[in-house]
């Protein structure tokens, strides 16, 4: 599969990374995030009985909800990896489709048309290859395909940091002013949890 493939030629740390972010960050955001966030707005109390005050600063407060913006950033992180396990996929495709054509030849037609060809090349391939010539026996190299995956990984997550950083900030707020219409006057709407939050 494409996870085999990807986990046979990324690195360790690469390894390391991937088991973070599908793991323990899908576990942080659905175990703890979800609870956390999900009486958010009904927890939001302003000091007004203005109709339309409270739902106007919570929107100022919040534009757009913590979980659904960490579900979208946490998709979006495995794009790459996406990408990378299928170019992966397609380069070993061709590499088998190429040693097959070097160890029984390649003519007209003759190829690979069924799953158990694969299967009996790649048991072949192994037996086979010394009559292949060593020039063009060679490893599949990836790492630049790799570096290119990890740049764009990297780049993600800054990007969705800094996405945080200007919607919401680092740290939830005991207290959010408000003074907007419908709100006649600047009005105090309390948080939740802001510390828990915060951590």
């Amino acid at each position: 599969s494409a996870l085999t493939l990807f986990l046979t030629f990324s690195s360790l740390l690469g390894k390391i990374w991937l088991m973070l972010i599908i793991l323990l960050r899908m576990a942080v955001v659905v175990l703890a995030g979800y609870p956390l966030y999900q009486d958010e707005q009904e927890r939001f109390v302003c000091n007004t009985l203005q109709p339309g005050c409270s739902n106007v600063c919570y929107d100022l407060f919040s534009p757009v909800s913590h979980f659904r913006f960490w579900l979208i950033q946490t998709v979006s992180i495995l794009l790459p990896y996406a990408a990378f396990s299928v170019y992966v996929l397609h380069k070993v495709a061709m590499y088998i489709v190429r040693m097959h054509c070097l160890v029984h030849g390649c003519k007209g037609n003759k190829g690979l048309s069924s799953p158990r060809d694969l299967k009996e090349l790649c048991r072949s391939t192994v037996v086979n290859r010394l009559d292949c010539g060593a020039e063009n026996l060679r490893v599949l190299n990836f790492s630049g395909a790799y570096t290119v995956h990890l740049f764009f990984r990297t780049l993600l997550e800054a990007a969705f940091a800094a996405v945080q950083y200007f919607l919401f900030g680092f740290l939830v707020p005991e207290r959010f002013s408000c003074y907007h219409s419908p709100c006649t006057s600047t009005v105090d709407c309390y948080i939740s949890r802001p510390t828990e939050k915060s951590i």
